[in-house]
């Protein structure tokens, strides 16, 4: 029995040698251009682009990519939140300690956005969406594109108006439509 037990041991050391040398790493090959002749052009053919006449030149089809690592594509295209201010992704968080209005809140997710209120605080339904309280489930907002987050501060009944010019953004009522079969 003890004359066994050696070739035992023996058999299965040369059995675990066998299946660990079958996971040697295999060498890479470093030439990442020739395993990846298309890594500079994406083509997207679903693509709309937000903004076209910012670059006469922009092909919709594909987007220049430039490659930052083994794995990592980085578009060198602006992202539609760049072209389009409005479409920028906000996050918004109000100090509960506050006692906020629609006008804070309006101001506060504005902060650094490029826009600001409206200069036309004088007129009646201006000061009444600024002077309501926040609803506290307006106190978190997003992550959402700014248009949105305003037209949700807003409410319903308010039509979001934007001045590109002056950057400025505004609001209306929205006007009721009158149900034509009533009548």
């Amino acid at each position: 029995m003890s004359y066994r037990l050696p070739h035992v041991l023996l058999l299965a050391v040369v059995s675990a040698t066998g299946a660990l040398s079958g996971c040697v790493q295999q060498p890479v090959e470093h030439n990442l251009a020739d395993q990846y002749p298309d890594s500079q052009q994406l083509d997207l053919l679903n693509y709309q682009p937000v903004a076209a006449e910012l670059n006469d030149e922009f092909n919709p089809t594909s987007i220049e990519v430039l490659r930052t690592g083994r794995y990592t594509l980085v578009s060198t295209s602006a992202h539609a939140g760049q072209s389009n201010l409005m479409q920028q992704m906000v996050q918004v968080r109000i100090p509960t300690r506050l006692n906020p209005t629609v006008g804070d809140g309006l101001a506060h997710t504005l902060d650094r956005s490029g826009y600001q209120l409206c200069s036309e605080t004088g007129k009646p339904v201006i000061e009444t969406l600024f002077s309501r309280p926040l609803p506290a489930a307006h106190y978190e907002l997003g992550p959402m594109p700014l248009q949105a987050a305003l037209q949700l501060l807003s409410g319903p009944s308010y039509q979001l108006q934007v001045e590109p010019v002056t950057r400025e953004v505004c609001f209306s009522l929205r006007v009721a439509k009158l149900d034509q079969a009533g009548d």
